[in-house]
């Protein structure tokens, strides 16, 4: 807050000082977030530079480290050398480190540290956090972001019992490894990121359902955000459940049935993707690679999609997950907020009232607002990779909205990049990665309303 001083002359002279919000301070905590990922990549960056972290015992070159640390900070798994025949298991340990604690997220990372030095949640840190994640209230914050991170870190150690016990007992592969790969996929499945160390991501598991399920229940529960499953356990009537928890979830079922359904009929007789497989393993196959749609584990070769399916695929990863999840994209609830305004425009309906429950217009104003900034983007990013490159329009779009999606699907084009186009998808992962935490801050900053309104005029639409 700025003090200013006033003199106002009233049967003498009397000053008064009022209060007046500093607009800058919104932002202090986004560049302290900032600063501390800045330093968990730079660490990252050099621990994976080092002979320890290769499996040949030779440095890394350090831009394919700092590649590999911003992809695995920014939970994407977008990689320029192999992460199985590149690093050793000191070199993979630092990966999923930094892949869980980009998975944490800006506001789950302040709620863990306040938990553990037993600090309480400040008025504009509740607000900040009902803002980011739709908590039911202001002065439950502190008791349901605990219960947020109970449920990331409750699913993952189930995860990673499951995977483990899989790895042991059906592929029959020894303890050690067996545990190290279910600790692995586990958590980087739960925090949506791509990254394996299998060699050929889950390919080897495509007609394996008991590998492919437990990998893609994990990513759909990271991927909706541990806010929806929280607030849906605190309310357990459904009338009770709040709009976006709802929105949330009727988006994410029904983008998996629409997705397997489409995945399934255009890529079924394929015989480089599903058709790799038996008939009775393809609805699986198919059901898996749409669940991932924030993940970016696979169990084909991407690069032979048909043209039409990575461009579905495109649109998918750029929708992403939820608000508050480790996915990126414009977030599901804000795509669920246009197509009810759309709905209700064709109905001819002035307020959007998804469920029974009117929007506030500013959220379909915010809602436009992200998905024109993120759609400018994917624009450019796109353009600057054609220009950098000369590989098809549909590999090259589908890469780029892995980027900016902080997905990690790939067509291979990743690795076959130069340095300028490299460059450009770490600008990509970065702005996609911390892009949402930023327009949540600009949109919860006070706004400065007008003394006088100008004048009301009409413009021609259509």
């Amino acid at each position: 807050m700025v003090s200013r001083s006033f003199r106002r002359r009233l049967m003498g002279t009397e000053t008064v000082s009022l209060q007046v919000p500093e607009r800058r301070r919104v932002f202090n905590n986004f560049f302290r977030v900032a600063l501390g990922f800045g330093g968990f990549l730079a660490l990252g960056t050099v621990l994976l530079s080092i002979p320890i972290a290769s499996s040949s015992g030779e440095s890394v070159r350090i831009f394919d480290a700092f590649f590999t640390a911003v992809s695995a900070i920014c939970v994407t798994g977008l990689t320029v050398v192999d992460t199985q025949t590149q690093w050793s298991f000191f070199g993979e340990a630092i990966i999923l480190l930094l892949v869980l604690i980009g998975g944490l997220g800006y506001m789950a990372g302040i709620g863990l540290v306040l938990w553990i030095f037993g600090r309480s949640f400040g008025l504009r840190d509740r607000h900040l956090m009902r803002l980011y994640y739709g908590a039911p209230s202001l002065g439950e914050g502190f008791r349901f972001m605990r219960s947020l991170l109970i449920y990331a870190l409750g699913v993952q150690v189930i995860g990673f019992v499951v995977l483990s016990a899989i790895f042991s007992l059906v592929h029959e592969m020894t303890f050690g490894r067996a545990i190290w790969w279910g600790a692995f996929h586990s958590i980087s499945a739960f925090n949506c990121s791509g990254f394996n160390i299998t060699g050929n991501d889950m390919v080897p598991f495509a007609s394996d359902p008991e590998v492919l399920i437990p990998v893609g229940l994990l990513v759909f529960a990271g991927s909706i955000g541990s806010a929806a499953v929280v607030i849906s356990l605190f309310n357990r009537r459904v009338r009770q459940v709040p709009l976006q928890v709802k929105l949330i979830l009727y988006s994410a079922v029904g983008l998996i049935a629409v997705g397997s359904l489409f995945f399934g009929v255009s890529e079924w007789n394929n015989p480089s993707t599903l058709a790799t497989v038996d008939v009775s393993h393809r609805p699986v196959l198919a059901f898996f690679q749409t669940i991932t749609w924030t993940s970016g584990f696979s169990a084909i070769n991407a690069e032979f999609l048909n043209d039409w399916t990575k461009l579905f695929s495109s649109v998918l990863m750029l929708i992403g997950g939820a608000a508050g999840s480790p996915a990126g994209g414009i977030k599901l609830a804000t795509v669920a907020v246009l197509f009810a305004s759309l709905v209700g425009f064709f109905r001819g309906r002035e307020d959007v009232s998804p469920f029974g429950r009117r929007i506030p217009r500013i959220a379909v104003y915010q809602a436009a607002v992200i998905t024109l900034i993120f759609l400018a983007l994917l624009f450019t990013e796109t353009f600057l990779l054609m220009l950098l490159s000369d590989f098809k329009f549909a590999d090259v779009l589908y890469d780029a909205t892995s980027a900016l999606a902080t997905v990690g699907w790939s067509t291979g084009l990743t690795s076959e990049f130069n340095s300028g186009a490299r460059v450009v998808l770490i600008c990509g992962m970065l702005l996609g990665r911390f892009l949402p935490i930023i327009l949540v801050l600009i949109m919860f900053r006070q706004r400065i309303r007008s003394t006088f309104r100008a004048q009301r005029d009409s413009i021609r639409i259509g």
